[in-house]
């Protein structure tokens, strides 16, 4: 089996760069062979990817976090070729939906005894993928300023502070939806497209998402959460977004969006673009190497993949 590494030195706020050797002494231990390759920027870890293929590659592993793993959808979408993940990210919320445990020997076993399985895609028209949760509205805000305030701090940290800054003014804006027969008129404060149950470390999405059925979950929240809401955002990972007042969820393959003004987008917590526009779920188009069931383990089937 022919492996491709591509390590992001800069995920977990420069984990990344100090794991590199453990990377390579863990590889050693198990008698696990592969090339490793550092990535920078998404282009460069596209590229890799690709004439990793072109080589024979069978498995490529994105060494980082969900910036890492979208960044390599382009190259892996709709190909043979299978994704194996070491969460070495911030969220890691793509490793932590499809059950890839975060203890890096455990991980690289994944890589040895996993099981390929083919999970659903999100894609835009715009010709962005999506492998976890597209944000559009509040989210995607605290993701813009979030970028900035990397610059200066690492971690959580940025992500939590924003989160609270665009919490205290972010406005609603006017949104039309169409899905479907389904449609909907009026203000948007957030909506989420997801295939995945959790995101933003541990706040529950919803609890019917399933990996490969051909839908995406949808989580619209009108108006901005009040003061009480704020105060019960702890209990959220447990109760999930349904307990957000006035919280709207649907499940659907395709979703266009417009609204007034342009709001922007992020996918797997990386910006894409601003709306207008239409998402569409692609079915089983992205192979990934997740851990065999057994009594120890989680079983997959927490997404719906069996």
């Amino acid at each position: 089996m022919k492996i491709q590494f591509i390590l992001n030195p800069a995920s977990g706020g420069g984990r990344g760069e100090k794991v590199l050797s453990l990377l390579k002494n863990q590889m050693k231990l198990l008698g696990l062979a592969g090339d490793i390759a550092l990535s920078r920027h998404a282009g460069e870890a596209q590229d890799i990817a690709v004439r990793s293929q072109k080589r024979g590659c069978e498995v490529v592993v994105a060494c980082g976090g969900d910036g890492t793993i979208h960044s390599l959808l382009p190259a892996l979408v709709q190909r043979p070729v299978a994704l194996a993940v070491l969460p070495i990210g911030t969220a890691n919320d793509l490793a932590r939906n499809w059950g890839i445990p975060f203890q890096l020997k455990r991980a690289l076993r994944v890589i040895q005894d996993g099981k390929p399985r083919a999970v659903d895609v999100i894609r835009t028209d715009s010709g962005k993928y999506i492998a976890g949760t597209a944000g559009i509205g509040f989210d995607a805000a605290v993701v813009q300023q979030a970028e900035w305030l990397r610059k200066v701090a690492k971690g959580i940290l940025p992500f939590s502070i924003a989160f609270f800054s665009e919490l205290a003014h972010y406005p609603p804006s006017q949104v039309s939806l169409r899905a479907g027969n389904w449609e909907y008129e009026g203000p948007s404060w957030q909506i989420l497209l997801t295939k995945i149950a959790r995101y933003a470390y541990i706040f529950r999405i919803t609890t019917s998402v399933k990996a490969d059925n051909g839908l995406m979950d949808i989580c619209l929240i009108p108006e901005t959460p009040n003061l009480g809401v704020i105060t019960a955002l702890p209990k959220l990972p447990f109760l999930g977004l349904k307990k957000l007042p006035g919280a709207l969820f649907h499940t659907v393959s395709a979703l266009e969006i417009k609204s007034s003004p342009p709001v922007s987008i992020h996918g797997d917590g990386d910006l894409i673009g601003q709306t207008p526009e239409t998402f569409r779920v692609l079915p089983r188009a992205l192979r990934i190497l997740a851990p065999q069931t057994g009594p120890s383990e989680r079983p997959f089937s927490f997404l719906g993949i069996r």
